[in-house]
């Protein structure tokens, strides 16, 4: 495969095989190695491309590309010293657009090269990550959105930008209370804009005796607000498992992705929605 080709361009791929592939390999490991939202989404984001859902904010088109568990850039980073509130680059489970992907000692960092950049975290049966070794306030959804902002960099003009943040998930659970955060909330609560933007404002305060404050609270003002806004505005919200599956109801591997989707929950935890798993063991 060449540079410029892309995954999603092989049109060819039978997902019967992948599906195939995890019924072998599920008797002689974990079920969840293969039952779990990272590989729901990549299921997805394929069924969505090859079906041709153009519209889709799964769908990658020619010039764009996927990538999973890419990271990006957190603007709290040690920067080469030692730092009491530093923290590391955070994990994309997706992200669709225009970017590059490094290597070496950057291995796997997205760096923005067009004007798109769409983030994906999908969830089956568990919330976002209260907080950081050196922050413990510091949730997934409000670092998530500082480290597209940090992503975006300071050159990109972000009214030419499409940005987008998604919260991928079972509709039953976005309300859900978990029971695992210590605040008890739910994702609804976790993606409220005025709750991120207070998040990580306190979390550029944690530096008000560093060196570089004024530069961080400048970071929020310029950089981070104008993101969470138009976030807000345009996309911050979920993408229900259910609804993605619902627009793929014509999709030859319907059946399948259904009983796989039925799997996962199963295999996570909760109950399944479609009910029928025999299919997926046959092709």
């Amino acid at each position: 495969m060449s540079e410029q080709e892309k995954p999603m361009d092989d049109k060819s791929y039978d997902l019967n095989k992948l599906f195939d592939f995890f019924e072998y390999w599920r008797k002689h490991t974990h079920p969840t190695e293969f039952y779990n939202e990272g590989w729901l989404l990549k299921v997805l984001v394929y069924a969505i491309t090859d079906f041709g859902l153009t519209d889709h904010e799964l769908y990658v088109n020619e010039k764009e590309q996927f990538f999973s568990e890419g990271l990006l850039r957190s603007p709290f980073l040690t920067n080469g010293t030692k730092n009491p509130f530093a923290e590391s680059h955070t994990h994309a489970d997706g992200a669709i657009g225009d970017f590059s992907i490094g290597n070496a000692k950057h291995k796997g960092l997205l760096e923005l090269t067009g004007n798109k950049l769409n983030i994906f975290e999908a969830k089956i049966n568990s919330g976002f990550s209260t907080g950081v070794t050196n922050a413990s306030f510091f949730n997934q959804a409000a670092r998530y959105i500082a480290c597209i902002t940090e992503t975006i960099g300071k050159e990109k003009v972000l009214d030419d930008l499409s940005i987008g943040f998604y919260l991928v998930v079972p509709e039953s659970q976005f309300e859900k209370k978990n029971k695992k955060n210590n605040d008890k909330m739910n994702f609804k609560e976790f993606l409220n804009e005025k709750h991120i933007l207070d998040i990580v404002k306190r979390r550029v305060d944690q530096y008000k005796d560093e060196a570089d404050y004024d530069e961080r609270k400048e970071w929020l003002e310029t950089k981070f607000k104008p993101v969470i806004e138009k976030l807000a505005i345009n996309n911050l919200k979920p993408l229900f498992y259910e609804d993605i599956i619902a627009e793929l109801k014509e999709y030859t591997f319907i059946d399948k992705i259904k009983d796989f989707y039925d799997l996962c929950l199963e295999n996570n935890g909760l109950e399944k929605k479609y009910n029928n798993t025999d299919n997926i063991k046959s092709s």
